[in-house]
């Protein structure tokens, strides 16, 4: 193959793939690098959000059990369990009536389970959520089903039209509860009797008030089993987290507690539960659902994953796009029923799975980096790490989308191929320039060798040098000059000859003499002719003498003919004021028909410019049919092109009667959607049946 080549293409060879490779290897170097910085830098801000976010947390959740501890520990807290805990187990001796017992079943059976009922996924049933006993019974007759505030206020009333002990109690502590929610944005505050785990005293009233957490409606719920592992416990100081769960008394919504002993003394009479702060946790995780300020672009997020491997947080596509969410959610395959309780509750917290090795490693203690799939089916990058409190461990994942994270990497490898391809033209450039100035007098001499054999004699070789390449070179110029000399005396008579014949045939018949054709006729099946008289153009002569006249209608037919060949049109011949013309002669075109309308209104436009500046009356009358025609030479020595056929002489006909373009009924129904035209018209020509023919629309044709 080398073989093969000459010099000058070794040499380019050899300098291109030094080069090339050259480049090669420092820009894929530069890559590596550049891509390994940007990913370490994807992992390092990561990383340092995501052990930010746990600090915050965990010193969150660490003050929230330094205060449930202190709150435990408050005389409100103390008495307030005495007290409600003694008013509600004296509540236990006085059973409703039936007409308070039918006010309780008609709130739950009208107002709880229907509202219920549209956040779960199961069809609850009466029996199941109705209080047992004569106590957790009146209190929620008393505060809940006869209380005239609604449901979300219920939390305003102090004591309803009641004068037992507990009312008082209530009507006692309830406001420095109430003073504690608001201060620390509880969302609620439950006093359990640590005797009976009855619920003496709820800040919300919600439907596990008075109810007991060891044999009651939930005694299933994550809270109870938590209040029932508190009781045994002697510590004064004890905490427990509860994680969050679809708690049912709150219609199914996300709930967590924070639970704490009261203690009188060495006796534990209580258990203080608090219900989590959520919206804190989701301030902190979405920097008040600010992402992009906390770095994390338009893609990424930080949340929590419970120990059951759903969500224990605030997701970001959930509030940016509910909609689109939950689509996106049902199109990556999580199941419909899913989907629909976070549709459903405006949450995907304790509803959407998590799963991938990053949330299996935290939830196991492990911290990391990893690259996987969100819960949106979406390849992102993961810094993940686990948050302990008590017995409570979530996980928490920071990510952010791969293709985001990724997006500098591939600017910066299409600045590096951009780059790249630069030097590589550069140095292809520099090759051909080198190589060119090492073999230029060897490659002239033999070009020029060449193109004089193949017939070209106008080559020269420039001599720069007196050494035996200049010597060569002179002698090869000095008879190439001698050749060329000869060639363009010929050359100069041929082109007189191409030229004058040119002008006078069409280049279909001049090719045909090339082709050694001596027919003096050919026949073609279908073009389209176009005949237009001047009329007026004496008046011209008469007024400005012959002369100026013949130089004005010099110019005009000259400029009819350069509209003629801008429209692909070839023009016959032109005498006096009649001008004949053809279209799909010489060049086969399937629109020839259309090209000659357009070049007949080419030649109104003209004649009308025509007259504006002359001032004088000159009309173009035009017809134009189309069909076959018969063209060929007339004479020997001098030589003249004509047409001859039916075809030709309507369009003559046309021309002859009228001053607008006139069409016959072929040319109409070719292109009769591209314009407008009037009609018909009869028109009797001499020898044959009258025909139809049309006008083209004056306004069109301006």
């Amino acid at each position: 193959m080398l073989r093969r080549l000459g010099i000058q293409s070794k040499l380019i060879l050899l300098l291109l793939a030094v080069t090339l490779a050259s480049i090669a290897v420092v820009g894929w170097i530069g890559f590596s690098l550049g891509k390994r910085s940007i990913r370490e830098a994807t992992e390092a801000r990561l990383t340092a959000l995501r052990a930010c976010q746990t600090a915050m947390l965990q010193s969150m959740l660490a003050g929230l059990r330094d205060l449930v501890i202190s709150l435990s520990d408050g005389r409100e807290a103390i008495e307030g369990t005495r007290a409600l805990a003694a008013g509600f187990r004296e509540l236990g001796t006085q059973p409703l009536s039936a007409a308070e017992l039918d006010r309780l079943e008609a709130y739950y059976r009208d107002e709880f389970i229907p509202r219920l009922a549209e956040r779960i996924d199961a069809k609850p049933v009466l029996e199941q959520y109705l209080p047992e006993g004569a106590a957790a019974q009146r209190v929620q007759e008393r505060w809940i089903a006869s209380n005239p505030l609604p449901a979300a206020r219920q939390d305003l009333a102090e004591h309803p039209d009641d004068d037992s002990a507990y009312a008082a109690a209530h009507a006692r502590f309830h406001p420095a509860f109430a003073r504690a929610v608001r201060i620390f944005r509880f969302e609620d505050i439950m006093l359990i009797d640590a005797e009976t785990l009855d619920i003496v005293y709820s800040y919300q009233k919600t439907p596990e008030f008075g109810t007991n957490l060891e044999t009651g409606p939930y005694a299933g719920t994550l809270l109870a089993a938590k209040v029932r592992s508190l009781r045994g416990d002697r510590d004064r100081d004890d905490f427990r987290i509860v994680d969050f769960e679809r708690y049912r008394p709150s219609l199914g919504k996300a709930m967590g507690f924070a639970l704490s002993p009261i203690f009188d003394g060495a006796q534990m009479i209580g258990i203080l539960a608090i219900q989590f702060p959520i919206d804190s946790i989701n301030k902190v995780l979405t920097n008040s659902f600010d992402w992009q300020s906390q770095g994390l672009g338009a893609s990424g997020e930080c949340y929590l994953v419970g120990p059951d491997h759903t969500l224990r947080s605030r997701s970001r596509f959930m509030h940016e796009d509910p909609t689109g969410f939950v689509a996106g959610l049902r199109a990556s395959g999580v199941p419909a029923a899913t989907c629909n309780a976070i549709e459903r509750q405006g949450s995907g917290l304790c509803l959407l799975p998590i799963r991938g090795l990053a949330a299996e490693e935290a939830l196991r203690g492990q911290s990391g980096f990893t690259e996987g799939t969100d819960y949106r089916g979406t390849p992102v990058y993961t810094a993940y790490g686990p948050i302990d409190l008590d017995s409570l461990r979530w996980g928490l994942l920071a990510e952010i989308d791969v293709a985001e994270a990724d997006a500098p990497i591939r600017r910066f490898g299409r600045t590096v191929v951009g780059v790249a391809s630069g030097l590589a033209l550069g140095s292809t450039l520099l090759a051909l320039l080198f190589s060119h100035l090492l073999t230029r007098p060897l490659v002239r001499l033999a070009d020029a060798a060449r193109r004089l054999g193949a017939g070209e004699t106008d080559v020269a070789v420039p001599v720069a040098t007196d050494d035996e390449f200049g010597r060569l070179g002179r002698v090869f110029n000095d008879m190439a000059i001698d050749i060329r000399q000869r060639k363009e005396q010929l050359e100069q008579q041929v082109t007189r000859n191409e030229e004058l014949l040119l002008s006078i045939l069409p280049a279909s018949a001049v090719e045909q003499r090339r082709d050694g054709d001596e027919r003096a006729s050919r026949e073609f099946a279908d073009v389209t002719v176009l005949c237009a008289d001047l009329a007026g153009v004496d008046a011209l002569a008469a007024r400005d003498g012959d002369a100026r006249a013949l130089a004005a209608v010099g110019d005009l037919v000259a400029a009819i003919d350069e509209a003629a060949e801008a429209a692909g049109v070839e023009k016959v011949r032109a005498i006096g004021g009649s001008y004949l013309a053809v279209c799909g002669l010489s060049v086969a075109r399937p629109d020839h028909t259309r090209r000659m309308i357009e070049f007949g209104r080419s030649i109104e436009r003209l004649v009308a410019a025509f007259q504006r500046e002359h001032r004088v009356d000159v009309r173009a009358a035009i017809g134009i049919n189309c069909g076959p025609v018969v063209g060929g030479v007339v004479g020997r020595r001098k030589f003249l092109y004509d047409l001859w056929g039916d075809t030709v002489a309507v369009a003559r006909r046309l021309a002859a009667d009228g001053t607008a373009i006139r069409v016959t009924g072929r040319v109409r129904e070719r292109t009769g959607d591209l314009f407008t035209f009037h009609g018909p018209e009869s028109v009797t020509l001499e020898g044959r049946a009258p025909i139809e023919t049309w006008s083209l629309d004056r306004a069109e044709g301006r």
